[in-house]
C-alpha cells in the first residue's frame, strides 16, 4: 500500500512539473524591457492652418488664396530612456499648386513653410506591443507667400525684367515661435534595431502676434497673425535599442 501511494506522489509531481513547463514555453515572446533607445524618424503629415488676418487682406482685396491645409515631411532624432523621450524635429511643406479657383485673376501662393523645434514625451502607459506618449515642445515655425495677378498679356522674356505689373507682391513672410502638445501612439521596440510606425496628433500655437515683413521692401503698417496649426503626423521610428545605457 505504502508503494502505491508513493507512485501516486511521483507521478503528480512530474505531471505538475510538465505543467509549469508548458506554460513557460507558451510561444508567446516576453515584453521587451530596452531601457535606453536612439531614434531617427521619417514620415509625412498634414496641417490646418490657421492665418484669419493675412486671409482676410486676401479676402478683402479679391485674392485667392492657397488651400488651408499644408502637406509637409517630417525628420527627427531623438533618445528614450526608460519612459521618458526626447526629439529633435524639422518639417518643410511640399510644393504643390493648390489654388482652389484657377480662375481668380489674383492669387496668392504659398512659396515655402516649414518649422524646427524640440519635444519632450512620457510614456503614460505601455502594452505588450504599443506605447502611449504625451508630448509638449516648442519651436519656430515660418511662412511665405508670394501675390501676383495672371494677365494674357504676352511678355518676352528678354523684357520681363522691365515689365511692371500692379498688384504683385513678391513676398509675404512671417515667422512664430510656438508652443506643441500633442498625443503619439507608437509601436514598442522588439529588437535591438527596428522600425516601428507612430501615428501623433497635436496642435501648435504662436506664442504672440506678429507683423507680416517682406524679402522684397521694408513694410509699415501690415496686418499681424498668431498661427495656430492642428496636425497629423503618420512617421516611422528607426531605433537602436539597448538594455543598459552605454552598452553597445
Amino acid at each position: 500500500m505504502k508503494r502505491f501511494v508513493f507512485s501516486l506522489l511521483a507521478i503528480g509531481h512530474t505531471a505538475l512539473g510538465q505543467t509549469t513547463d508548458s506554460t513557460t514555453f507558451s510561444g508567446i515572446p516576453p515584453t521587451s524591457k530596452f531601457k535606453f533607445s536612439l531614434m531617427w524618424e521619417l514620415g509625412l503629415s498634414v496641417s490646418s492652418t490657421s492665418m484669419p488676418n493675412i486671409r482676410s487682406f486676401f479676402r478683402s482685396n479679391q485674392i485667392e488664396p492657397d488651400f488651408h491645409l499644408d502637406p509637409m515631411i517630417n525628420f527627427g532624432f531623438g533618445a528614450r530612456y526608460g519612459r521618458l523621450k526626447l526629439m529633435l524635429q524639422a518639417g518643410n511643406a511640399i510644393s504643390l499648386i493648390r489654388i482652389a479657383n484657377t480662375e481668380a485673376e489674383s492669387v496668392a501662393r504659398q512659396n515655402s513653410a516649414g518649422y524646427s523645434g524640440m519635444m519632450l514625451g512620457f510614456d503614460v502607459a505601455n502594452t505588450r506591443n504599443r506605447r502611449l506618449y504625451i508630448n509638449a515642445g516648442f519651436g519656430s515655425i515660418d511662412y511665405e507667400y508670394s501675390v501676383y495677378r495672371r494677365t494674357r498679356q504676352a511678355v518676352s522674356f528678354q523684357n520681363i525684367l522691365q515689365t511692371d505689373q500692379n498688384g504683385n507682391i513678391p513676398s509675404l513672410r512671417l515667422r512664430n515661435n510656438y508652443l506643441d502638445v500633442n498625443i503619439e501612439y507608437a509601436q514598442r521596440e522588439k529588437r535591438k534595431r527596428g522600425a516601428e510606425s507612430v501615428l501623433r496628433l497635436g496642435y501648435r500655437r504662436g506664442l504672440q502676434a506678429r507683423a507680416w515683413e517682406s524679402d522684397a521692401f521694408q513694410v509699415t503698417g501690415a496686418p499681424t497673425d498668431r498661427i495656430s496649426q492642428f496636425y497629423f503626423q503618420g512617421l516611422y521610428y528607426f531605433s537602436s535599442n539597448y538594455a543598459k545605457l552605454g552598452k553597445r
